[in-house]
């Protein structure tokens, strides 16, 4: 029998709870928080779904929270150029919260230049997002660096090994020291989830099973819009709508 799994939208909604009942202020990256306040910046990086991330913003929204999302140029597990995608994106920023980009540095590197260049290009050609960014699997290169041109999530006032946890590879281990720095009132606190793990599928092969099915779709959407006559007698859309 599978034992139940922790990630949840009911337990994200939790944490929050915790965070908001402990007079934390949840902070954009790319804005100076209020002097004295606790500092508190919630981060999504968006490696495998858009859809999720959308529902973690909208539960963060009902409670009052900002989140900061970034979606990735270069996903094979999503179409950021994607009229869903950019419908999501600005779905969230029209809530108020901070989207950027999270780059990878085997694509782009870690030029700043580059990096500013992308993030204008991507704005003015694709849909607008905010002057900020992560790093996908980052290097020690870019961590603790500050940027002159635009925000970084590594960077030195936001990021450090004591002021940082995250949810990687889909393990709970986070929680208790999460549950423990808030309790002692540390600040400042980076949280980075991954939307993906939140949605509750009882097994890792249900997420890999949802993806899958959920990108399959998406490739036979675009074959029958642009290749009607090559593949319509040979593709069938399934009717499903996935969690991931």
């Amino acid at each position: 029998m599978n034992e139940p799994q922790p990630f949840s939208y009911e337990n994200f909604r939790q944490i929050l709870e915790n965070v908001n009942s402990l007079s934390y202020q949840f902070c954009r990256f790319d804005s100076p928080p209020k002097n004295g306040c606790k500092q508190f910046y919630l981060r999504h990086d968006v490696d495998i779904s858009p859809s999720c991330a959308l529902r973690l913003g909208h539960i963060a929204s009902e409670m009052g929270a900002r989140s900061n999302f970034f979606f990735q140029i270069n996903a094979d597990t999503y179409n950021v150029f994607s009229a869903s995608s950019i419908e999501i994106i600005t779905e969230l920023r029209n809530a108020g919260h901070c989207v950027g980009l999270h780059v990878d540095e085997n694509l782009i590197g870690s030029d700043e230049e580059k990096i500013r260049h992308t993030l204008r290009w991507f704005s003015e050609c694709c849909v607008p997002v905010d002057n900020v960014i992560t790093f996908h699997r980052p290097s020690d290169a870019v961590l603790g660096r500050d940027f002159g041109g635009f925000a970084s999530g590594y960077g030195s006032r936001v990021w450090a090994e004591d002021r940082y946890l995250s949810d990687s590879r889909r393990s709970w281990d986070f929680r208790s020291r999460l549950d423990a720095w808030l309790a002692a009132g540390r600040s400042p606190i980076q949280l980075l989830l991954h939307p993906e793990w939140w949605h509750p599928h009882p097994t890792n092969g249900a997420i890999w099973e949802d993806l899958r099915a959920r990108r399959e779709n998406e490739l036979a959407n675009y074959l029958l819009f642009n290749f009607r006559k090559v593949f319509s007698g040979v593709i069938k859309v399934e009717d499903r709508v996935p969690g991931i």
